[in-house]
This record gives C-alpha cells, structure tokens and sequence, in this order.
C-alpha cells in the first residue's frame, strides 16, 4: 500500500530540512571557532536526525514517523544511495563509499545519548556518563574517536545531505 504525502507532510518536510540546515550552519561557526569537539558534532547529530526525518516523512509521510532518535545509522545509508550521483555518471554510489557512510552514520547516531547501541556506547555529546569502572567522562574532554571532523568522507556526508536538505528545504 503506498502512503500519500499530503500538503502537512510537505510542510513537515520542508521544516526539518530548514533545521537541518541551520544544525549544519551552527556546526560550521563552531567548526571554524575551533569550540570543543562534542559541540561540533552535537550539531552535526541533531542535523543528520533532521535530515533522515525529512527523507521519510517525504516518503512516508509525518503521521507515519516513529518517536525516535534512532534514524540515522539506517537512513543515512539508504539517503546516499537516493541523492548521491558520482560527478560526471549516473551510477549508483560505490559499495565502499556507501560502507564508510554506514560506518559515519552508526558513530553520528549513537552520538545522542538516548542511543547507547543497547548500552554498549555510553559516550555522547551532551551529558556526562560513568563508565564499567566508575569513572565519570564529561563530554567537552572525550575526544570521540570515531569521528574526525576533518575526514575526507565526513565532508562528503556533509555535502551529501546538503544537497538532500536543498531539495526537501524547496
């Protein structure tokens, strides 16, 4: 059965791509004021969520969006293969690329604290955390490894749902 995306659901659509363009605005100021890193990427998670609600609330429509935090690491794949055409072809994007665009989105997701990856990540850009030891982490002094705000396929991921936020913002 296939959803109808009614005129609200558009303007849904249009309001979370708007955000996420604005999460991705605030990010850049921090990027270049060179603020903490959990700052930096607190933005680029709220702007990557924003941006997969959008894509479903586009497909699927608003009513049909779960409650949820926990978009990114799924979506964020199927969005690239959606938008992303490599200059100058028309070809799907490469199994590699898509792999380490995976690899961001699982890192970008658990980034929010409600999505510890069944408790297995306590580390986040918002809230202090104790871990298996009993020590207390403060996320301003985590370095989070797993993303490198300079890394050649995070820019990418950026450009790429920059591209995906300017359709869904028109």
């Amino acid at each position: 059965m296939e959803t109808m995306v009614t005129e609200e659901d558009r303007i849904w659509v249009r309001g979370y791509a708007k955000q996420a363009l604005s999460d991705l605005a605030a990010r850049e100021i921090l990027v270049h004021s060179k603020a903490d890193r959990c700052h930096r990427l607190h933005f680029l998670q709220m702007a990557a969520e924003k941006t997969c609600k959008a894509h479903l609330t586009a497909a699927n429509g608003h009513d049909n969006l779960r409650k949820s935090h926990a978009y990114v690491a799924k979506v964020l794949p199927n969005l690239a293969r959606a938008f992303f055409r490599p200059s100058g072809g028309g070809e799907q994007i490469a199994q590699w690329e898509l792999a380490k665009i995976a690899k961001l989105a699982l890192e970008i997701e658990v980034l929010a604290p409600a999505c510890d990856d069944g408790g297995s990540r306590l580390d986040n850009t918002e809230y202090p955390w104790q871990d298996a030891q009993g020590r207390i982490h403060v996320p301003c002094e985590h370095s989070f490894a797993g993303i490198d705000d300079s890394e050649k396929n995070l820019v990418r991921l950026i450009k790429l749902m920059r591209m995906a936020l300017a359709a869904y913002a028109a």
